[in-house]
């Protein structure tokens, strides 16, 4: 929130998606190529089959059905779906005391499964039963450069958060996101490895790989 007066949305400032078929679409089509090259997410997708040039991986539009349930699901849960910057970046945040829905339509890739279960056990250790801000899903759009475009969509909730005087939690899947988020203030709890035994560090299938590295992370704590 702004303190200003003015009633209009600066370019620079984190808007509200429509809940519109055309926006969550828009929404969930810059998530997928934002993810499109991460290690984690390409283990989730592929499963065993993860290899470099796997035929799903010239198909943006299967990546896309993948994740619309996902972002659907969690927009009905009462996740909040942003952009900025006119779609540059996107996020989806879950507010405190909403959970991570499942689709159910759907099986789930045993990468996901693990990540998931890794995940709570994490969460439960340092959030305990405690109500929490959640940043489930960010992603910059490939080619978009804007400065500040990340730190739109993170740092007014950081700020609620503090005023609530509850903690923020958020699992980064690389090395570069996970440095932006510690100098926007966040702090690694905990690193986790999927997929040990099944894919290498860039998610591609090897028997005995050393598996995908994450970061939990967590402000306000």
């Amino acid at each position: 929130m702004s303190t200003d007066h003015h009633h209009h949305h600066h370019h620079s400032d984190a808007v509200p998606v429509k809940i519109e078929e055309g926006e969550i679409i828009k929404f969930t089509s810059v998530i997928a190529a934002a993810f499109a090259d991460d290690a984690l997410n390409r283990y989730i997708f592929l499963g065993r089959e993860s290899r470099p040039g796997h035929p799903k991986l010239s198909q943006p539009e299967l990546r896309l059905q993948y994740w619309l349930p996902h972002i659907r699901s969690r927009l009905e849960g009462g996740g909040i779906l942003l952009q900025t910057h006119d779609w540059a970046a996107v996020a989806l945040w879950l507010p405190p005391g909403v959970q991570k829905p499942q689709p159910s339509d759907t099986p789930i890739p045993e990468g996901a499964v693990e990540y998931r279960e890794k995940f709570g056990q994490i969460k439960k250790k340092y959030l305990g039963d405690r109500l929490y801000w959640y940043l489930n899903l960010i992603g910059r759009a490939p080619g978009r450069t804007e400065k500040g475009a990340i730190r739109n969509l993170v740092e007014p909730f950081l700020r609620k958060a503090k005023d609530q005087n509850l903690p923020v939690w958020l699992e980064a899947t690389n090395e570069h996101a996970r440095d932006v988020y510690i100098h926007l203030g966040f702090r690694v709890v905990e690193e986790v490895r999927i997929g040990v035994g099944v894919v290498n560090a860039e998610g591609w299938a090897e028997p005995g790989g050393e598996g995908v590295l994450n970061w939990g992370m967590v402000a306000g704590l």
